[in-house]
């Protein structure tokens, strides 16, 4: 049976919305993304859509090599089967093309942050968005409604592999030669 690799980026990018997380939850990550094409290839998630500005918010495509300044992050390996591949880029692609019609939840992640389940139609934020993407595909069977994971949750997801910490740049040398 053919396995394809998926990835999960965890990150701390230095925003002020990210210090505003990381003030209230203390979680080393605060951001987290998902990708396809490997470590050098996009990743999908719900963020800002312009660099300087946090809102309008929604799914957005990020590449690692777009960040300037020291960002620590964690990236995840996750071993699928074929299928379970083919319908995550089978949703991803159709959320992606259809993504002016999804918006940052901001009342989610509030929500998120007191163990409240607020479930709105094509609003998300970042970890709510990966979450739900690999359960709903099959991929992982999740401890905790997608509604309530924070993005240092995945850290205790079993079946994800950590493959690098550290720097976010040392990303594009993974693997090391």
């Amino acid at each position: 049976m053919d396995q394809r690799t998926v990835h999960i980026l965890l990150t701390r990018s230095g925003t002020w919305f990210s210090r505003l997380i990381h003030f209230a939850t203390r979680d080393s990550y605060t951001h987290a993304s998902i990708g396809l094409d490997g470590p050098g290839g996009p990743f999908y998630s719900f963020a800002r859509k312009y660099r300087h500005f946090a809102l309008p918010a929604g799914l957005v495509e990020e590449q690692v090599t777009v960040y300037r300044r020291a960002v620590p992050c964690c990236l995840y390996e996750l071993t699928v089967s074929e299928e379970t591949y083919l319908r995550l880029r089978q949703r991803l692609r159709s959320m992606y093309a259809q993504r002016e019609e999804y918006h940052y939840s901001v009342l989610g992640a509030f929500a998120c942050y007191f163990n409240l389940s607020l479930q709105r139609r094509h609003h998300y934020f970042c970890s709510q968005f990966v979450a739900g993407l690999l359960e709903d595909c099959g991929a992982v069977e999740l401890p905790k409604p997608p509604t309530l994971v924070r993005p240092a949750d995945f850290c205790g997801v079993k079946g994800l592999r950590p493959v690098h910490q550290g720097l976010l740049e040392g990303i594009l040398a993974w693997p090391a030669a």
